[in-house]
C-alpha cells in the first residue's frame, strides 16, 4: 500500500511538472523589480530579488538557474524565521533530519538517507571555504547565525565539486566579509523562558566590522554567549517522582570568530580567519524518560557533555583574465566527549581530541564562454584520539583508540552552454585515495581505498522562469571504524562485527523542475529521485551498557519526492511557504550477520519516511519607519524505526512576531508551542527514553542592525 501511495504522488508530480512546463514554455520573461518595489521592505525585497549562489563553485548564478537540488536562505530569512541553529534549519530541508544530538555541540544530520554517529559525516560541512571535518565522528559545526550572509544546502552526491566526500549532500555557510568601506556593526540580545526550567534563559551576541586602511584592509569581529536552563531532573537512583536534583541539563555556548580582509589589487583577495566554539551542558541529550524529562540511576554524580573547537584558515583568490584560482588552507582542533553517571558507582566517559589539517586549491573559469569548468584538488591530514572509560563494580573496560587518515582527491566538472545557454550538458568526475588506520593498545588495523566517482547532468532553461534537468551521481564514504569493545559489545548481541567496516557507495537518479510565474509571485520546485546504497552502514544496539556499534547491514534503495513552493499572496507582504518529502525506503539485500535487527523488504533504519514544513510570514508598514513583522511555522517529521524501536511522528510550532524600526527591531519568539516531548529518538533504557525537543520556550529577542 505504501508503495502504491508513492507512486501515486509520483504520477501527480510528473503530472504537475509538465502543466509547469508547458505553461512556462510560452510564458514571458519576468520583468525586473523596479527601484520602488526594492526600496518598500526587507521582506518584500526578499521576494523580489533574486537569490545568488556560488554553490557550482563558478560564476555566481541566480539560485532558479541552477540545476541542482539546492536551497538557499539569506541572514535575513534566517533571523526571521528564528532560524539559529542547523538543528532549526533542517526542518526547512526536504529529506533533511537531525539524527542524533549526544549535547548540543555533537549533533548529527543526514539528506536522504540513515543517521550514524561514527564515522566520516555524509554531509559535507563548509565554513565559507573551508570544511569541519573531525575524523571518523560526523557532528556538525556549532555554529551561529548572528552573522551569517547566507546558507546553501545541496543534497545528493556532491563529490566532483567539493574536496570533502559529501556523499549526502553539503552544507555551506557564507559568513559576512569585514566590510572595506565603512564601519558595519549588529547586536541582539534575549530572554526567555522553558517550560520546566526553574529561571530565564538570556544570551547576546554582536558583530563589528572596522576598515583598517579603505578599500585594501578591514577586521570583522562577531561572536555571543549564551545560557540555558536546566529543565530535567535527577534521581540518584530509579524514578520515584521525589528528584533529587532540579534542572540539572543547563547548557552554555560562546564563540568569537576574527575575521581580516586584505585586498593588494582589485583582483586579489586574501582572508584570514580565526574561530573558536565552547559549547557545554551538564548531563547529555539522551533522558531516562522525556515526559516527564528525567535522569536516573545517577549515584550523586555529575553528567557532561562539553565541546571545545578552534579553526584557523586562511583563504586566497584572484581573478585572471578567464579564470580564478581559489587556495582554501584550514587548522581545525577540538576536545569534545560526554559522560555519564551509572549506578551504583560507575560511569562512561568517552572523549574525542581530534585534529584535521585540510588544503583545497580550485581554479574555474569565470568569462562569458559557453564552456564552463571546475578542476580542483584536496588533501586532508587528520586524527580523531578517543579516550573512552567504562567503569562498572568489578569491571574497567579501557577502550583508548585512534583514527588516522591522509587522503588526498582530485576532482572537477565542465559544461557547455548549446542553443544560448538553453541546453546545458555537464560531466564530473572525482578521483579519491585514502589511508587509514585504526590503533589501540592492540595494535594497527590498516585500510586503503581507490575510489572514482562521477555525476551527469542535463539542464534545459527555455525561460528565466524554468529550469528542468536530469542528473546521475555517484557518492562514496569511508567505511566506519571502531573500536574492539564496540565489536565485542555488538559480539553479545550476535553481530559478527569488525573493526573497520566496509566502505558504503551510493548511486544517486534525480529529475528536477524549478518553475516561477512570470511575475515570480509563485515559484514550485519538485524532485524526484531514486537513491541505492551498497553496503549501508548502521548502528547497532550493543550488549555492554551504553556501548552500541556499527555494521554493513547490506544494499538498499531509497525512492523520493522533493516539493518546495513559494506563493507571494494577492494579500500585501503575506507570503506563504511550503517544503516537504514523501519518500519509500527499502533494505533489497541484508548482511546475514543483521537478519535479526532487519530482513530484506523493511524500511531502513534512521530514516524519516517523511518530513514537511509550513510557514506563513507576513510584513506590514503601522507608521512612518515603523514595521511590523510576523512568521509562524508548523513543522513535522515522520516516525523512525530504530534497531530498539520505533520513535513516532511529531510537530513542532514556532513563532516570531515584532516591530521594526529602522536599525532596532524587538521580537516575541516562541519555539515548540504545542510543548512536543517526543521521543524524536530512542533510547536503550525504555521506549519513553531518549532525546527530544526542548520543551515550549518563549521569550524576547531585541535586534540592532545597521548592515
Amino acid at each position: 500500500m505504501r508503495n502504491m501511495k508513492l507512486y501515486y504522488a509520483a504520477a501527480a508530480s510528473f503530472a504537475i511538472a509538465s502543466a509547469l512546463v508547458s505553461h512556462a514554455a510560452s510564458a514571458q520573461t519576468a520583468a525586473e523589480p523596479t527601484t520602488e518595489q526594492q526600496s518598500t521592505s526587507r521582506s518584500s525585497v526578499e521576494d523580489t530579488q533574486e537569490i545568488v549562489v556560488t554553490a557550482q563553485k563558478g560564476a555566481a548564478q541566480t539560485l532558479q538557474s541552477v540545476p541542482m537540488a539546492i536551497q538557499a536562505f539569506t541572514g535575513e530569512e534566517l533571523k526571521e524565521r528564528n532560524i539559529t541553529t542547523i538543528g532549526d534549519l533542517v526542518s526547512s530541508i526536504p529529506g533533511a533530519a537531525e539524527g542524533f544530538r549526544q549535547s548540543n555541540g555533537s549533533r548529527f544530520y543526514n539528506l536522504r538517507g540513515n543517521v550514524t554517529q561514527n564515522g566520516d559525516s555524509p554531509i559535507g560541512y563548509y565554513l565559507d571555504d573551508t570544511p569541519f571535518i573531525v575524523t571518523n565522528f560526523g557532528i556538525a559545526p556549532p555554529v551561529r547565525f548572528l552573522d551569517m550572509e547566507r546558507v546553501e544546502v545541496l543534497r545528493g552526491p556532491q563529490g566532483t565539486l567539493y574536496g570533502q566526500g559529501s556523499s549526502g549532500g553539503v552544507f555551506i555557510f557564507h559568513t559576512r566579509d569585514p566590510d572595506l568601506e565603512k564601519v558595519q556593526y549588529a547586536f541582539e540580545a534575549e530572554s526567555t523562558k522553558t517550560q520546566g526550567a526553574d529561571s530565564l534563559n538570556y544570551g547576546f551576541a554582536g558583530a563589528v566590522s572596522v576598515p583598517i586602511i579603505k578599500d585594501r584592509l578591514a577586521v570583522r569581529v562577531s561572536g555571543g554567549f549564551s545560557q540555558d536552563k536546566g529543565w530535567a531532573d535527577a534521581y540518584f537512583g530509579a524514578y520515584d517522582g521525589t528528584p533529587d536534583q532540579k534542572g540539572v541539563n543547563g547548557a552554555k555556548n560562546d564563540d568569537i570568530r576574527v575575521v581580516a580582509l586584505l585586498r593588494p589589487a582589485d583582483n586579489v583577495n586574501i582572508r584570514a580567519q580565526y574561530w573558536h566554539f565552547r559549547p557545554r551542558q551538564d548531563f547529555t541529550g539522551f533522558t531516562a524518560s522525556v515526559e516527564p524529562p528525567y535522569f536516573e540511576n545517577t549515584a550523586g554524580q555529575q553528567g557532561f557533555s562539553n565541546g571545545d573547537f578552534t579553526l584557523y584558515s586562511l583563504t586566497g583568490t584572484v581573478d585572471f583574465n578567464g579564470f580564478t584560482v581559489t587556495s582554501a588552507t584550514s587548522h581545525l582542533e577540538g576536545e569534545f566527549g560526554i559522560n555519564i553517571p551509572l549506578s551504583p558507582a560507575g560511569s562512561f566517559s568517552s572523549q574525542f581530541l581530534p585534529k584535521m589539517f585540510a588544503q583545497e586549491l580550485r581554479v574555474n573559469s569565470n568569462g562569458t564562454s559557453p564552456l564552463h569548468w571546475v578542476i580542483g584538488g584536496s588533501y586532508q591530514d587528520g586524527s580523531g584520539p578517543q579516550v573512552n572509560l567504562l567503569t562498572l563494580p568489578g569491571v574497567l573496560i579501557n577502550a583508548d583508540n585512534d583514527t588516522i587518515t591522509k587522503n588526498w582527491a582530485v576532482f572537477g566538472e565542465v559544461s557547455y552552454d548549446l542553443f544560448d545557454g538553453k541546453l546545458v550538458p555537464l560531466v564530473g568526475l572525482r578521483t579519491y585515495h585514502d589511508d587509514r588506520s585504526f590503533r589501540d593498545s592492540t595494535g594497527s588495523v590498516p585500510t586503503k581505498a581507490d575510489v572514482v566517482t562521477w555525476r551527469g547532468n542535463l539542464s534545459y532553461l527555455p525561460t528565466d522562469d524554468l529550469t528542468v534537468f536530469i542528473s546521475a551521481a555517484t557518492g562514496f564514504r569511508p567505511g566506519i571504524v571502531q573500536s574492539r569493545v564496540q565489536v565485542q559489545s555488538l559480539e553479545m548481541v550476535g553481530v559478527n562485527a569488525q573493526v573497520a567496516l566496509d566502505p558504503e557507495r551510493s548511486t544517486n537518479y534525480e529529475l528536477g523542475v524549478k518553475w516561477r510565474s512570470p511575475g515570480r509571485a509563485l515559484s514550485i520546485g519538485l524532485n524526484l529521485y531514486n537513491l541505492k546504497y551498497t553496503n549501508l552502514q548502521t548502528s547497532v544496539t550493543g550488549g555492554i551498557t551504553s556501548v552500541n556499534g556499527f555494521a554493513n547491514f547490506g544494499d538498499a534503495t531509497t525512492r523520493g519526492i522533493d516539493l518546495e513552493t513559494h506563493w507571494r499572496t494577492p494579500v500585501k507582504g503575506l507570503n506563504l511557504g511550503f517544503v516537504a518529502n514523501f519518500n519509500d525506503s527499502k533494505y533489497n539485500t541484508v548482511n546475514p550477520d543483521v537478519l535479526s535487527t532487519v530482513r530484506e523488504g523493511d524500511r531502513l533504519i534512521n530514516t524519516l519516511g517523511n518530513n514537511f514544513r509550513i510557514d506563513a510570514n507576513y510584513t506590514r508598514e503601522l507608521a512612518d519607519d515603523l514595521e511590523g513583522f510576523g512568521n509562524i511555522s508548523l513543522s513535522h517529521s515522520g516516525d523512525r524505526i530504530q534497531t530498539d524501536g520505533r520513535a513516532r511522528p511529531y510537530n513542532l510550532a514556532n513563532l516570531t512576531a515584532g516591530l521594526r524600526r529602522g536599525d532596532w527591531e524587538l521580537a516575541l519568539i516562541a519555539n515548540n508551542l504545542f510543548d512536543e516531548r517526543g521521543p524524536t529518538f530512542i533510547g536503550d533504557s525504555g521506549p519513553n527514553s531518549g532525546q527530544g525537543p526542548t520543551p515550549r520556550t518563549i521569550g524576547l529577542r531585541l535586534r540592532v542592525n545597521s548592515q
